[in-house]
């Protein structure tokens, strides 16, 4: 009997969804959603009733030291740097902050340096691609070698590149823009391509592209650890008092001069 139940086509069921007159309130509040908000404000009920509890069977000779010591802003706790023997100081030492900035320097200087390299790297890879060498690892991974000439130097090899002879054409090249001209280079170089070689190329495009982008978030991260490196360095330069200028309080100093 299940078996011939089973095999009958079934209604599928649909949900009652909100009247048009009401679609303003939103979706249609379903008893699953009804039992979640109940239980929350239930949860909240019982809160406030335990909070309201303990207050009134507060002690009211209760006392700690926190009362006194610790204030707070508009609300929130605002906590002190601990000194020396456990007093509370609001600044470091000179010799402390000497050391932090050195060990900042030192830390934006490693960075800095990996961050260039990387862009050197990212920045001959995309020269490479413009020009119309793969981008990557020159020559593949089976022909990855340098060659050295007499002289003991390394030995670039030329780059096929085509130049038109004709002086008419060169005459209309010194019209056109620079990316009408690799527009119509690549529509005169894919029309006999076939589609794997279509397909080649359009991935050749798209990691010349990611890599173009790659290397401006690294020109950005560089100029940016360049500032603040120079920024580290102006503020230990300013507590040796090795040069001059105006503080963040708009105070003017001069450099620390020796006693004559």
């Amino acid at each position: 009997m299940s078996s011939l139940r089973n095999n009958f086509t079934r209604r599928p069921h649909r949900e009652r969804a909100q009247p048009a007159s009401r679609s303003k309130w939103g979706l249609l509040e379903k008893h699953k959603d009804y039992s979640l908000r109940a239980a929350d404000h239930n949860l909240k009920k019982r809160k406030l009733k335990a909070l309201s509890q303990k207050a009134r069977e507060r002690n009211e000779d209760e006392f700690y030291f926190g009362m006194v010591n610790e204030r707070t802003e508009k609300g929130v706790k605002v906590a002190e740097r601990n000194g020396k023997d456990g007093q509370k100081s609001g600044r470091l030492g000179e010799e402390t902050v000497k050391l932090m900035k050195t060990q900042d320097e030192g830390y934006l200087r490693t960075v800095l340096g990996g961050v260039k390299r990387a862009r050197e790297r990212v920045e001959r890879e995309v020269m490479l691609g413009k020009v119309g060498v793969g981008v990557g690892s020159v020559g593949g991974h089976g022909n990855e070698r340098k060659v050295f000439g007499e002289d003991g130097l390394e030995v670039v090899p030329e780059l096929d590149v085509d130049v038109e002879v004709d002086g008419e054409a060169d005459d209309f090249d010194d019209f056109m823009s620079e990316d009408e001209k690799d527009e119509q280079q690549d529509a005169n170089d894919t029309k006999d391509l076939t589609p794997e070689q279509m397909k080649a190329k359009r991935r050749k495009q798209h990691t010349f592209e990611v890599k173009k982008r790659q290397l401006e978030r690294l020109k950005q991260r560089e100029e940016q650890l360049t500032i603040a490196l120079r920024g580290v360095e102006e503020q230990k330069a300013r507590m040796n008092g090795t040069t001059g200028g105006v503080n963040k309080n708009g105070i003017t100093f001069k450099q620390r001069q020796r006693k004559r």
